[in-house]
């Protein structure tokens, strides 16, 4: 059974958005529409009428519009332990989607696991993180655990340093390899190219059996979740994400 785990935290971090998009996000108009709103003195936060359309609120403030308390809570992060079977897509008409399992539909994937890929994956209603977490420029690391059909040999290790070779022509980024045994070891990548990781070991005469998504931008996966299930970000979890988008913008 698909269930949502709820984690309280002690950490405190403190989310500050434009005012305009947490308009926005409670339907009150469009980009434009919304900052009209500010510009002509309909909306008040913490008893200050707003008039700077780049204003900037965070998670604590009390917004009014026309003297209606609007909701400032409307951004969410969820991390997931991607099941089997399921794709990263809002609809799809042969597979199951990863937006089916969660409790709203405003959230879309924040990259792609492959169908057959499970692990952590971040769901989110907030377009501003995808740049900074997606481009393969930005260098974010993704390590994945990877079982193998053949022996693994120790010279993979340099190879995969040096940037394997994938579809003939492509040259990877430098990766980490690291062994656990004959057939597990653990992959870190800055790339998110297509079905990567099993490219990579294609180039070199093996195959990818499974393949787990371990960490994402510096966020472990939650050992207690199960396939399938998922919770918010934790304070902490969340400010290591942002600092990655700091890192870059």
């Amino acid at each position: 059974m698909i269930t949502f785990v709820q984690m309280i935290v002690g950490e405190e971090e403190i989310l500050i958005k434009p005012l305009y998009l947490i308009l926005m996000k409670n339907q009150l108009g469009n980009v434009k529409q919304c900052r009209t709103l500010i510009k002509h003195g309909h909306v008040h936060v913490n008893e200050d009428i707003i008039s700077d359309i780049d204003f900037q609120v965070n998670e604590d403030d009390v917004i009014k519009v026309d003297g209606q308390v609007i909701d400032t809570n409307v951004f969410v992060y969820y991390m997931m332990n991607k099941p089997k079977g399921y794709i990263c897509a809002n609809h799809d008409k042969q597979y199951p989607c990863v937006i089916d399992l969660i409790d709203r539909k405003d959230c879309y994937c924040v990259g792609r696991l492959d169908k057959d890929t499970t692990g952590f994956l971040l769901l989110t209603n907030d377009a501003s993180l995808s740049k900074a977490l997606l481009l393969p420029d930005y260098h974010v690391e993704k390590t994945y655990l990877v079982t193998v059909l053949k022996p693994l040999k120790e010279q993979l290790i340099d190879l995969f340093k040096e940037g394997i070779v994938i579809d003939q022509k492509i040259r990877c980024q430098s990766a980490r390899l690291e062994i656990i045994d004959d057939f597990h070891c653990y992959v870190t990548i800055h790339e998110g190219r297509y079905h990567q990781v099993k490219k990579m070991f294609l180039s070199c005469g093996n195959q990818v059996t499974a393949l787990k998504r371990m960490s994402f931008a510096g966020i472990l996966l939650d050992e207690q979740l199960k396939e399938g299930q998922y919770r918010q970000l934790t304070k902490r979890e969340f400010q290591k994400m942002k600092e990655v988008q700091k890192k870059y913008f």
